[in-house]
């Protein structure tokens, strides 16, 4: 997978290191740690986050935890908000 760098879309929020990357249509909200490295979650995606020592590789890491939230989500018959449903087929289409 190619990381398109910059991302598409980054904020920055000036009271903390803090920012929302939006990778293929699927927002990732990044925080960077005072102990080193960074805390990413998916957005929209209650539970689904992830750490990286490396900006690159936390939005690896959320890839990675994004399709197994999904994998799972599908096996148990949980519903996948159609948001993230519709940036992950985009995706896979320009893959």
């Amino acid at each position: 997978m190619n990381l398109r760098w910059p991302p598409a879309f980054v904020i920055n929020s000036k009271a903390m290191n803090t920012f929302t990357v939006t990778d293929r249509g699927v927002s990732y909200l990044i925080e960077e740690v005072e102990e080193g490295g960074y805390f990413g979650q998916v957005v929209g995606l209650e539970g689904c986050m992830t750490e990286g020592l490396t900006v690159d590789e936390t939005i690896r890491n959320l890839r990675e935890a994004l399709a197994l939230y999904i994998e799972v989500a599908e096996h148990e018959g949980l519903d996948i908000p159609a948001d993230i449903r519709g940036a992950l087929v985009a995706a896979s289409l320009s893959a």
